[in-house]
C-alpha cells in the first residue's frame, strides 16, 4: 500500500465534505445510513462497504458488466425508498448525496447516465395553500413570547427559521426608517449575504427581547449550531400547530402550514406592491439585479410600501387602503379643479 493511498470509507468521506455545511453533512449522513440499510436487506446481510468493494472489483475486471449491475443497484435503491414511503423530493435528495458519496469512492456516475437510465418516482403537485391572516394570528396567540416575536419576524422579514436563528443583536442596523438585518453569506442557503427589514409592529415585540441581550447573543437561536436550533424551533413548531386546529394536510401527508409559510406569505404580499420586491428581499438571485442597484434608503421606502400588507395585528386591509387612496387621488382632482375654475373666475372679474 502506497503512502497516498487513502482509505475508502465513510470517516473519509466525512473528511472530504468537511469545508461543506453543517446540514449537507448530516444529511449526507443520513443518506448514506439509508444506502447502507438497503445493501443489508438486499444483499443478505452485506453492508454498503461490502457491495461497493465487490461492485469496484467487478469494474476493473468486467466493466461492461459492473456498468449493468451498478444501475440496477442504484434503480434497487431508489424503488426501495419508495416502499419506505419517502417523498419524491427526498428520494432525489438522497439519492444525489449517495451519488456524490459513490463517485468520491471510485464509480463514474454522470448526469446524463442518471436521466435516460434511471426512473425516479414522479412528485404530483398540489395547489399550495396560502396562509392567511387569521392563521397567523391564531398562530402567534399560541405562541410564547419569544416564538411570537420569531413568527412576527419571519412574516416581516421573509427569512428562512435557519438564517433567523442565526441572527445576532449586531446584525441589526438601526440607521434607516425601519431596523435593516443584515444577513452575512455564511447564514444563507446561497451563501449570499442580504439585507432584509423589519415592520414597525415587529419592532415593538422585538425591542423586549433586545433590551436584555448584548451584541454578539443570539436573538432567536438556543445554540450556536443551526441546525439543532432549526430542528427545535421545527418540533415547538409542530406542536404549537396542533394546539392551535391548524393540522390540515396535502394527500402527500406534508402539513400545508409550516414554518416555511410565513416566508411564503411575505413574497406574496410583497410582490403586491412591486413584482420583484418580495422575491428579491427573500434572496431568489434571478430577481436581485434590480434591486441592488437602489440605495439602502430606496430599498427601505420600497419596504414601506408594503409594510401595511406585512402587518398581522396592526394589519390595513389592502382593498379599504386601495379605496382611501383613490378617494385621496379624486380629491387632490378636484382640488387642482377647483383652483383652475377661481383663476377663470378671477380672470373673468377683471376682464369686465
Amino acid at each position: 500500500m502506497s503512502y497516498l493511498d487513502r482509505p475508502l470509507n465513510r470517516e473519509e468521506y466525512k473528511g472530504h465534505i468537511s469545508t461543506k455545511s453543517l446540514s449537507h453533512r448530516k444529511n449526507t449522513g443520513y443518506a448514506i445510513d439509508w444506502f447502507d440499510k438497503f445493501c443489508i436487506g438486499q444483499y443478505n446481510g452485506k453492508s454498503e462497504k461490502t457491495v461497493l468493494a465487490d461492485s469496484l472489483k467487478q469494474k476493473y475486471n468486467n466493466p461492461q458488466k459492473h456498468l449493468v449491475n451498478l444501475f440496477s443497484l442504484l434503480q434497487d435503491f431508489i424503488n426501495y425508498l419508495k416502499i419506505e414511503d419517502l417523498d419524491p423530493a427526498t428520494i432525489r435528495s438522497n439519492f444525489n448525496l449517495v451519488k456524490n458519496y459513490l463517485n468520491w469512492y471510485g464509480f463514474e456516475i454522470y448526469s446524463e447516465s442518471v436521466k435516460s437510465r434511471l426512473n425516479f418516482p414522479t412528485k404530483i403537485e398540489e395547489e399550495a395553500y396560502p396562509l392567511t391572516l387569521d392563521d397567523i394570528k391564531k398562530i402567534i396567540n399560541e405562541a410564547n413570547p419569544k416564538r411570537r416575536a420569531l413568527y412576527l419576524f419571519l412574516s416581516s422579514t421573509g427569512m428562512r427559521i435557519s438564517e433567523s436563528v442565526q441572527i445576532k443583536k449586531r446584525d441589526l442596523d438601526f440607521s434607516y426608517d425601519r431596523i435593516m438585518v443584515r444577513i452575512a453569506g455564511k447564514y444563507t442557503k446561497t451563501k449570499k449575504p442580504r439585507k432584509v427589514y423589519v415592520t414597525k409592529e415587529t419592532e415593538k415585540i422585538l425591542s423586549d427581547i433586545l433590551e436584555k441581550i448584548k451584541d454578539d447573543d443570539l436573538i432567536f437561536g438556543t445554540s450556536e449550531d443551526p441546525l439543532r436550533c432549526r430542528y427545535t424551533e421545527e418540533d415547538y413548531f409542530y406542536r404549537l400547530r396542533e394546539r392551535a386546529g391548524l393540522t390540515d394536510r396535502y394527500d402527500n401527508g406534508i402539513h400545508k402550514i409550516t414554518l416555511h409559510s410565513f416566508r411564503s406569505w411575505f413574497i406574496t404580499k410583497c410582490n403586491r406592491i412591486d413584482s420583484d420586491l418580495g422575491n428579491s428581499l427573500a434572496g431568489h438571485s434571478r430577481y436581485m439585479k434590480r434591486y441592488d442597484r437602489m440605495t439602502d434608503q430606496e430599498k427601505c421606502d420600497l419596504f414601506i410600501k408594503a409594510e401595511n400588507s406585512l402587518q398581522i395585528f396592526e394589519h390595513v386591509d389592502e382593498n379599504q387602503t386601495r379605496k382611501i387612496e383613490s378617494q385621496a387621488r379624486r380629491i387632490e382632482e378636484l382640488e387642482i379643479n377647483m383652483a383652475s375654475v377661481h383663476e377663470l373666475l378671477e380672470h373673468y372679474k377683471k376682464a369686465r
